[in-house]
């Protein structure tokens, strides 16, 4: 198993394969590589170099108690592009990794990418009267010590609720239980950390700063993000190509594996 270590001694876990123009995959909140695009990595490394992290803290890269925020995930994953000296990179976020695409975009531009691809995720998490595109039922209104609280001290039950809620129709009980003991690689106190940067940021400036190609993978039946925010995306994105995907929720790429896999190739080449 390949990993490598960040300038702060955490040894980052990733998976490398393939050839060609190359595809990095960043996971979600509390996921990782290995399981999460289970349906999509060996597919795109049929014609891509395909590289997928598992971020610090989660998965199997190193438990640390620091540095668990956007930006510095952000430069963990700098870190290993310059590390694989990866360039003309197609860097693809997940949920959560959109938001670490969003970060490195703002610190680093363009830095090494040729194209980016955003899966289900809005500029700002949160809610409120100004701003319809974020996740109503999850943390509008809610403040996220108390989010944060309630996954301390009844974590199974939050993180499975929120894993029945990604899909457009729930996966057996025992996929869920999969799921979640896949999510317990993340320790809690990481999984809070993280949680508390992310529910709290607002890339919406960033977007007028990207110079290269977007891809928008929204899934239609969605619960997590019910509004159009990809098509407000795409509005607001100067290059941007936005495909729908009418029978996934928040996880296109394992609902409709096979079009996310062709959609996400023809757009890295």
């Amino acid at each position: 198993m390949p990993y490598f270590e960040i300038h702060d001694g955490v040894p980052i876990y990733y998976e490398d394969k393939g050839q060609g123009e190359t595809i990095l995959l960043v996971h979600g909140w509390m996921m990782n590589a290995e399981y999460w695009w289970q349906k999509n990595f060996d597919v795109l490394a049929e014609s891509h170099r395909v590289v997928a992290l598992d971020l610090r803290g989660h998965g199997l890269s190193g438990k640390t108690d620091a540095g668990h925020t956007l930006a510095q995930y952000a430069r963990d994953v700098r870190e290993l592009i310059e590390t694989l000296e990866l360039t003309d990179v197609t860097l693809v976020g997940w949920s959560m990794g959109t938001a670490v695409l969003l970060e490195y975009l703002d610190q680093f531009g363009s830095h090494r990418l040729s194209r980016a691809v955003f899966v289900d995720q809005s500029p700002k998490l949160q809610y409120d009267d100004d701003w319809p595109h974020g996740s109503p039922g999850k943390f509008s209104g809610i403040d996220g010590i108390d989010i944060a609280t309630n996954l301390t001290y009844n974590r199974p039950s939050i993180a499975k609720s929120f894993l029945e809620s990604m899909f457009s129709e729930p996966p057996t009980a025992d996929t869920i239980d999969e799921m979640y003991a896949e999510t317990t690689k993340t320790p809690t106190s990481v999984a809070i950390d993280i949680f508390l940067d992310v529910v709290y940021a607002d890339f919406r400036p960033v977007l007028s700063t990207i110079d290269v190609p977007v891809l928008l993978l929204y899934g239609e039946r969605n619960d997590i993000f019910p509004t159009d925010v990809g098509g407000w995306l795409e509005d607001h994105l100067s290059e941007a190509t936005l495909v729908r995907f009418d029978q996934s929720g928040h996880c296109p790429f394992w609902e409709e594996a096979e079009k996310f896999n062709q959609t996400v190739a023809s757009f890295a080449e």
